[in-house]
């Protein structure tokens, strides 16, 4: 735990002194409860952004397993407790992983999206967010984050209120429904996006 808050500690720093970064919403963020985010995902810069927004709890990220082939980074991304995932085709032991995670009070912090969008434009949502929600009854949480990710510019990180999962929770959901549903979550995200991108300069 020490060596996430010093690596925390050192992200928002790190984010305050080149990006200005500008958080609002950190209010919505329960302190315990399980609990997921999904963000917009267009920079690399994005994980670094959501992990200095949270302050009450433990972020888990997921991260693609093609970073742990750097060595250096792959220290600390196991220090990070960071959990590797093929995006492709993610086995059965990492989704016990990270349902593992949510329900031991931990936050999953994810992308939905599965990669970075190259335009304004946001990707379609991967159906993998929605199962891990359903299967821990988690809260979701979104947050947008907005930037041209230049150094020195601004970044605005908006994390809005829980989005409602009580219709999904109390009935059966069919598989077929699960991307509809991780679409209503990057829908909330997009929403809050598009609501505070003013004054962000393209």
């Amino acid at each position: 735990m020490r060596f996430y808050n010093f690596v925390c500690g050192v992200l928002r720093a790190f984010s305050k002194i080149f990006f200005r970064m500008e958080i609002t919403g950190q209010e919505n963020i329960p302190d315990d409860g399980n609990l997921i985010i999904v963000a917009n995902h267009k920079s690399v810069l994005d994980p670094v952004f959501m992990m200095a927004s949270v302050r009450n709890r433990r972020i888990i990220p997921v991260a693609k397993k093609e970073l742990f082939k750097i060595p250096v980074l792959r220290l600390i991304l196991k220090k990070l407790e960071v959990i590797a995932i093929d995006r492709e085709n993610p086995g059965l032991s990492t989704i016990k992983g990270i349902l593992k995670q949510i329900k031991s009070g931990r936050v999953l912090g994810i992308f939905p999206e599965g990669t970075r969008s190259e335009t304004e434009e946001f990707l379609p949502a991967k159906p993998g967010v929605a199962l891990f929600a359903l299967k821990t009854k988690a809260n979701i949480l979104p947050m947008s984050i907005i930037s041209t990710y230049r150094p020195f510019s601004k970044v605005k990180v908006v994390i809005g209120e829980t989005i409602d999962m009580t219709e999904y929770n109390t009935r059966k959901v069919d598989k077929k429904e699960y991307q509809e549903i991780a679409q209503i979550m990057m829908d909330a995200v997009e929403k809050n996006y598009l609501e505070n991108k003013n004054g962000i300069k393209k």
